[in-house]
């Protein structure tokens, strides 16, 4: 498993996908070198969404194979990154990727916490209008991480599994779960006992079991 990409980027007034003045940090850069991963999330970056003192939702991965899903639906490549993701990866993706996995990337420890519920910011930045229906469908939106121990990390750095989530629970099963109308409440009662999992995912598999509007978490 690798990290091709470490991308970082302000939160800065842009357009929303019908056209209003809005907010959003979606468009990260990547970044030459290595990267200071605090508790709250990498240096340099900032998100719109997600309030960092929190903790568990501290950075955002992507995964290439899931670009290329995408780029096969679309029949043209899209823009990496494109999604907001903090680490572009290769190799770990939504169908490994377990709540409680925990990482070293670089010299940081990370562990994943959630997935992203996909808002349409994606969409408006790559150009792709379809992109975060696709997402959504696929169960491919990436996820959320906590940092364990803050460090270094550079694109080129090794990804390394170090301990696993419980079985099954992995990032696509979960964002299957919470877009079925209703969820199961079997599987949303074992979901919302996960060690590890977000806060702000558990109050979204919440709303969405009792038939609210799914918001971005």
């Amino acid at each position: 498993m690798l990290i091709l990409g470490v991308n970082v980027g302000p939160v800065v007034p842009r357009l929303s996908a019908r056209g209003r003045p809005s907010r959003t940090g979606i468009a990260k850069v990547p970044v030459a070198g290595p990267v200071a991963v605090h508790r709250h999330g990498l240096e340099g970056d900032a998100s719109a969404y997600r309030p960092r003192d929190l903790g568990d939702t501290a950075v955002h991965a992507f995964c290439l194979e899931s670009y290329a899903r995408f780029a096969a639906l679309r029949g043209a490549p899209l823009p990496v990154p494109c999604f907001g993701e903090n680490l572009t990866i290769e190799g770990y993706g939504e169908d490994e990727a377990r709540i409680g996995d925990v990482l070293r990337a670089g010299t940081a420890l990370l562990r994943v916490t959630q997935p992203v519920v996909r808002c349409r910011w994606p969409a408006v930045l790559s150009g792709e209008p379809r992109l975060t229906r696709w997402a959504t469908r696929e169960g491919l939106t990436g996820w959320f991480l906590e940092v364990l121990e803050p460090g270094h990390v550079a694109a080129g750095d090794r990804l390394d599994l170090l301990d696993r989530g419980p079985a099954g629970w992995t990032v696509r099963r979960l964002n299957r779960l919470i877009t079925a109308k209703p969820p199961d409440a079997t599987d949303a009662a074992a979901a919302l006992a996960l060690p590890g999992l977000a806060e702000r995912w558990k109050a979204a598999l919440r709303r969405a079991a009792a038939a609210d509007p799914l918001r971005p978490v």
